[in-house]
């Protein structure tokens, strides 16, 4: 018996990755003229769904898994240009917080990185506490912070930083260090930089059996044009053991076969499946599509070898289908968020696909049973 299983497994070994099956009735428009959308779940069990919208930050609940949504919520306002790039997270102690980049355009208020807390599940939203100050001009901003909180309560934020190379165009990952109710924070950090280039658009998540902590970042310094990328840290993170650029962060290429050179693939997210895969979304651009689309690809639980990607929504290749995101909704599902037009209708759209096991993956269960 032993040696019948150790033939089916090695004549499964080649088999297709874990794939998703994407369900076609599960389509949602969230917003008409949404944009950059991304989901989390509240303790009562709303989803929350938090969003650009005429240049602002806005929330949606929805009480029935992502089917409907309820009126929008406004969360902030920035009087000197738009609120962008927001990001929720559920602290241990029940309150919301949502992260975002105030972007101004009078070339007088600086580019910034700011929050919001709510302590009623969504309904209403503190007035904005600033993280960090960057230049007055785009040239030397901040952009698109994302979040995790330890289980110890450490909160980290990290985001796309120019501000320290306004003689270069070049970029790193910053981290800002917070306590567990988000009341004081540590001096921001570089994490990640490769000189010459871009690094953009992180994207934390803390691995499952303690396999440290992954950030899916964007990365034009690998293979010519930006390319999904994993930082990792292995270490335990506190107050006392700081990340320690090129020391405690370890880098490597996200996908098992990465694009040719010249094809873009950007704007990357990351989640972990509670079975133990990773999804890695990004938005790609080659000699099939003339617009950038959103394609995700599914990872093992270390984050490495992503592969077997699959265009959620299905559009023609010259309609682009950007700025998307992962919600892990239940023990198989996952939705998907991005900004794109289906039936004429432009805004933020949604739909679900259900992760499918290969048939090596059947077999060894069964096996076990």
């Amino acid at each position: 018996m032993i040696l019948l299983l150790a033939l089916f497994r090695s004549l499964f070994a080649s088999a297709d990755p874990t794939r998703i099956e994407w369900q076609r009735d599960t389509l949602r428009l969230i917003q008409e003229n949404g944009f950059y959308g991304r989901i989390v779940r509240e303790a009562s069990g709303t989803l929350l769904c938090c969003f650009e919208w005429r240049g602002q930050i806005w929330i949606k609940p929805s009480e029935d898994e992502g089917c409907s949504w309820r009126d929008a919520i406004q969360v902030s306002h920035y009087e000197h240009g738009n609120a962008a790039n927001p990001e929720l997270l559920q602290l241990l102690n029940g309150t919301i917080l949502c992260f975002y980049n105030e972007r101004p355009g009078d070339g007088i208020h600086p580019f910034q990185i700011a929050f919001c807390a709510s302590q009623d599940g969504g309904q209403s939203w503190s007035h904005r506490e600033v993280l960090y100050t960057a230049d007055t001009v785009g040239e030397n901003g901040c952009w698109e912070p994302a979040a995790i909180q330890l289980p110890e309560g450490e909160i980290q934020v990290f985001f796309a930083n120019e501000n320290p190379y306004r003689s270069s165009a070049e970029q790193e990952i910053t981290l800002i260090r917070g306590d567990p109710d988000a009341k004081s924070w540590k001096e921001p950090q570089r994490i990640s930089f490769r000189p010459g280039y871009r690094d953009g658009m992180p994207v934390p998540v803390i691995l499952q059996d303690g396999k440290g902590i992954a950030v899916a970042i964007e990365d034009n310094g690998l293979c010519g044009a930006f390319k999904p990328v994993i930082l990792h840290t292995s270490r335990s993170v506190n107050w006392n053991q700081p990340f320690i650029d090129g020391d405690s962060v370890h880098r490597w290429s996200a996908l098992k076969s990465a694009p040719a050179a010249d094809i873009y693939a950007g704007a990357p997210y990351l989640r972990q499946m509670p079975s133990g895969e990773t999804l890695l979304s990004f938005q790609i651009q080659d000699e099939n599509r003339s617009q950038r689309q959103m394609t995700v690809y599914v990872g093992d639980s270390e984050a490495r070898n992503f592969d077997g990607g699959s265009f959620p929504f299905d559009l023609p290749g010259d309609v682009p289908c950007q700025w998307g995101s992962l919600f892990v909704k239940d023990e198989r599902t996952v939705t998907v968020l991005a900004t794109t037009c289906i039936a004429g209708v432009p805004g933020l759209w949604s739909i679900d696909g259900t992760l499918v096991k290969t048939p090596k993956e059947r077999f060894e269960q069964d096996s076990e049973e």
